[in-house]
């Protein structure tokens, strides 16, 4: 499988856990946990007749031809892919259909804004529903809490110790495409990714010519900026799963011991934005990350041929 091939199904198949539903000659849907960027859309255009891709002005030729805007960025995995920004007089509902049967382009959609998965049931049980949420917590040996309790099934788990009777530590870096990462939490912080050219350069200063200003543990998709911090603490508790450090007698510890951890934020307290999800996508493989941690929502394709 060529690197494109498997770069354009990560796009459509990654599990970002986010939930959005797309129909191809429609307008966005509408409900309560959707929503969409306003002036906004996704747009990917098709390789013109003889193979090669649309050039910056032929793209703008084409947006001005479907009822005005312009291209606001080109994306760099997924030939064609861009954002297109409209005039304040249209809107995507009434846009999307012309663009979507228009041959010069594959496919237009919104730029979704997605909630995130946090509800906690206040079902009285759901506590002890181990399988689901385990903390190692106590529960019940009989339906409904009667009887005695248990502290779990010893061996119901993926066998980690005999993993690190092999090995613990890992230079593989993992980006962790999510709400942040507290990267000064004690039990993190000596596995965060360090972007040294940044870390070691001028402030302000795009130091190793990426295109983003001092980017020392990842970057802020959401805000557009460099610190992506964690302020819902989702991407902090993934990064603990896959990389907290272990046998240092401090809070629990990783799968790996020892990894790199990426941060790429991509939401703030309620939602977050399929742009900023593919912008971190970007970011994650053209700075060397192996493994891509994207938890949280699930995405939903709906197509309608």
């Amino acid at each position: 499988m060529s690197r494109k091939v498997l770069i354009g199904k990560l796009f459509v198949f990654t599990a970002i856990f986010i939930q959005f539903s797309y129909s191809l000659y429609g307008a966005p849907h509408e409900g309560p946990s959707l929503g969409y960027v306003e002036g906004e859309m996704l747009v990917r255009f098709a390789p013109k007749p003889d193979g090669e891709h649309q050039s910056l002005i032929e793209k703008n030729q084409i947006v001005s031809s479907l009822g005005g805007g312009y291209i606001e960025r080109n994306y760099r995995l997924v030939p064609g892919l861009t954002l297109v920004k409209l005039p304040e007089d249209l809107n995507v509902k009434d846009i999307l259909g012309t663009f979507n049967t228009d041959d010069r382009i594959l496919y237009a959609e919104p730029v979704y804004k997605i909630q995130w998965f946090s509800n906690v049931p206040d079902d009285p049980c759901f506590p002890w529903q181990w399988g689901l949420n385990n903390t190692g917590q106590s529960h019940p040996t009989e339906p409904l809490g009667q009887g005695e309790f248990s502290s779990g099934t010893p061996d119901a788990d993926i066998d980690a110790p005999e993993a690190w009777d092999i090995h613990t530590a890992t230079d593989i870096i993992v980006a962790v495409i999510d709400s942040g990462v507290d990267y000064t939490h004690p039990d993190l912080a000596a596995n965060m990714w360090i972007n040294q050219a940044e870390y070691s350069g001028s402030t302000n200063i795009d130091d190793d010519g990426n295109g983003y200003v001092d980017d020392i543990y990842g970057y802020d998709f959401f805000n557009n900026d460099a610190d992506p911090i964690d302020d819902r603490y989702h991407g902090t508790h993934c990064a603990g799963i896959i990389g907290s450090v272990g046998n240092n007698n401090v809070g629990i510890t990783g799968v790996c011991w020892n990894v790199k951890i990426m941060v790429l934020k991509c939401g703030g307290p309620i939602s977050l934005d399929v742009d900023a999800v593919i912008n971190a996508i970007e970011y994650a493989v053209e700075n060397g990350a192996k493994v891509l941690s994207n938890s949280g929502v699930l995405i939903i394709i709906q197509v309608k041929h």
